[in-house]
């Protein structure tokens, strides 16, 4: 009867011990899960600051790349212009040459080929976008001419010509201004009838 029980007790001793290595086997299993998933957060949490980073980096790269290009483009607009507004200062001086000629040069060889390098250097001007803005007739316009002298809206004389690069106006016309005066005066005509005529623009 004795080592009945003995055996009784050991078996429920044995039976402890397994459910005890089971249960601390679980323990073991849960607690190794929870910091498997604590590292994967941290691993997630990483992953995404490093790939906020990169990208932060590679928009600021990207706006850095742009703002450089618009530099250089707008740095060499620049001195293009000024090439340019150098180029037209010698424009000037053989329009100059050519319209104050008097008649016995303009009748010898080199004068008509400095007419030639004069068409020449237009064209080529013109090749690079240059445009001669209209002024004489005109309404005057304070975005593409300079008032030198006169009252009134519009053109009278151009002192020095104008002129645009594509849209943008490099060198305003120089001109003087006057106003438009509408006057009428009757007409008869073949039927006897009357008509008004417009006098022009005065001072």
């Amino acid at each position: 009867m004795r080592a009945h029980i003995n055996k009784y007790m050991k078996e429920e001793s044995n039976n402890n011990k397994i459910e005890y290595v089971k249960e601390d086997g679980a323990n073991n299993a849960e607690t190794k899960f929870k910091k498997l998933k604590k590292k994967l957060k941290q691993a997630e949490r990483e992953r995404k600051e490093y790939l906020d980073g990169w990208q932060r980096e590679r928009a600021d790269f990207t706006n850095y790349k742009r703002d450089n290009e618009k530099y250089m483009d707008e740095s060499r607009q620049l001195v293009r212009e000024d090439i340019i507004l150098q180029m037209l200062s010698v424009l000037d001086n053989l329009e100059l040459a050519i319209a104050h000629a008097p008649e016995d040069i303009q009748k010898m060889s080199w004068y008509k080929g400095v007419e030639h390098v004069y068409k020449q250097f237009a064209d080529k001007l013109k090749e690079l976008g240059v445009e001669e803005i209209e002024a004489a007739g005109k309404k005057f316009d304070p975005a593409l001419h300079e008032a030198l002298e006169g009252t009134g809206d519009w053109v009278a004389e151009v002192a020095q010509k104008g002129y645009k690069l594509g849209d943008k106006v490099i060198r305003a016309a120089k001109v003087s201004v006057k106003s438009e005066v509408r006057s009428t005066k009757s007409e008869t005509n073949s039927n006897g009838q009357s008509s008004n005529d417009l006098n022009g623009l005065e001072h």
